[in-house]
């Protein structure tokens, strides 16, 4: 690839050296002067913004006379004017001047890394840190603004989806929409069944339309995980299997989720499901703009990161805060499944610094939450405890740090923390009072 194009670089300078508001879009985008590898572009540049800075225009002849200090000569900023391509729409140009500057600063690092100029692993990560900040400018349309035209947040009335736990709720209020929403524990713990609850079936109850991206399991498995937690209890059928008896649930509440759920809940098919991270950004984007508000991503191992073999705990960081701009840019909720680090020697207590990867993956959340099982020697040695302890670890929104014990119904997969919470009710069979017969195989 390139390095460098020299009528990118002129065709930018002579279009701000026509328009002050072209050179107030070029410095809004944050181009630098380091961006042109022409020095003679880079001193140009300088006086534009120096002439601006202290006149108000990019006038040529107010230029001119700023430009000489640089040793620039005026028939070179006049070719710049009149040579120039004239264009209406100078963002691509700068995007491929942006282009041209990351190009150069990675093979800048190669070449020290190889000369040992940079060795250690934190001034590679500087270095990589720097190249990400770079790469953040690319298509960048932000708008600076100020507070008086900026509405105060209630967070009692702003838009939520609670968690359906009344004790979690009371101080949680629920999870604000915009918001990105860490949940972690240890394998066998119960994250997946946690998820169908809260992120799934909640949502799905209180209105709001799910896109659920979990390339573990078959969507079979999610199916036969999912619509157990969902169902009323009527709908359960007794079975048995070798003397064992058992809860299944049965036909016509399968068919009477199916009728609620097909236009609620999207996932891939089996066949085409992605772990390419910009594809499944590019399919989330595109359900987002159909309705989609809840998103959940379970879980962030199974993602082939955009240069994680550089350095795996920086694509990691630059992939959440993607998720992160992302619920904000569509005012939806992004659920991610992070596993945590390895468990020290007699602890299995979750906290928020044992994420996997870096700190930066909770710091960039609004929410984290930890679940542990706990097992049945924990609860012979402790007759107070329940089955399962879920702890909200981060709570942007009002600072809370807290944790509730629940209890498990193995057959309908659901916590709770009373008879209420165990009925609930998700609304699939709207309203109507259903009758089940289950006709025994001859």
């Amino acid at each position: 690839m390139e390095r460098f194009n020299l009528d990118i670089e002129k065709a930018i300078l002579g279009n701000c050296i026509n328009s002050n508001e072209t050179l107030v879009k070029v410095l809004d985008k944050g181009v630098a002067k380091e961006d042109f590898y022409n020095t003679i572009n880079q001193k140009v540049f300088d006086s534009l913004t120096e002439c601006y800075s202290s006149k108000g225009s990019t006038d040529t002849l107010i230029v001119c006379k700023v430009a000489l200090k640089y040793d620039i000569l005026p028939s070179y900023l006049t070719e710049l004017e009149s040579e120039h391509i004239n264009v209406s729409d100078v963002s691509p140009y700068i995007n491929e001047l942006f282009n041209l500057r990351i190009e150069r600063e990675r093979l800048n690092l190669a070449k020290e890394m190889q000369a040992g100029i940079i060795a250690t692993d934190e001034d590679i990560k500087k270095k990589f840190d720097e190249i990400d900040f770079l790469k953040s400018r690319m298509g960048n349309d932000n708008t600076i603004t100020t507070l008086d035209k900026v509405e105060i947040v209630d967070i009692y009335s702003i838009e939520k989806i609670k968690t359906g736990f009344k004790k979690i709720d009371d101080k949680l209020l629920g999870f604000v929409m915009g918001s990105l929403n860490i949940i972690t524990g240890y394998n066998g713990n119960g994250k997946s069944t946690l998820i169908n609850q809260v992120c799934i079936a909640e949502s799905l109850s209180q209105g709001y339309r799910v896109f659920a991206y979990s390339p573990e399991l078959t969507n079979s498995n999610l199916k036969s995980w999912l619509y157990p937690t969902i169902s009323n209890l009527e709908h359960f059928v007794d079975k048995s299997f070798n003397g064992i008896q058992y809860k299944t649930l049965g036909k016509i509440g399968i068919k009477y989720i199916d009728n609620w759920i097909k236009d609620k809940l999207f996932i891939y098919t089996d066949d085409s499901i992605t772990t390419d991270e910009q594809q499944l950004l590019l399919d989330m984007n595109r359900m987002a703009k159909q309705g989609v508000k809840v998103f959940v991503i379970d879980n962030l191992m199974k993602i082939d990161l955009k240069d994680s073999y550089k350095n795996e705990y920086i694509a990691q960081k630059i992939f959440v805060n993607k998720l992160k701009n992302f619920a904000r840019k569509y005012n939806a909720i992004v659920h991610l499944v992070a596993h945590p680090r390895k468990p020290q020697q007699g602890s299995a207590k979750v906290t928020k610094f044992d994420v996997a990867g870096t700190g930066d993956i909770t710091n960039l959340a609004d929410y984290a939450i930890a679940i542990k099982k706990n097992t049945e020697k924990e609860k012979r040695n402790d007759a107070t405890l329940k089955d399962a302890y879920v702890e909200i670890l981060k709570d942007r929104m009002r600072g809370y740090e807290f944790g509730v014990d629940l209890n498990f119904d193995r057959d309908r997969r659901r916590f709770y923390l009373n008879n209420q919470e165990l009925n609930k009710d998700y609304g699939y069979t709207n309203g109507y009072e259903l009758v089940q017969v289950e006709v025994a195989a001859e």
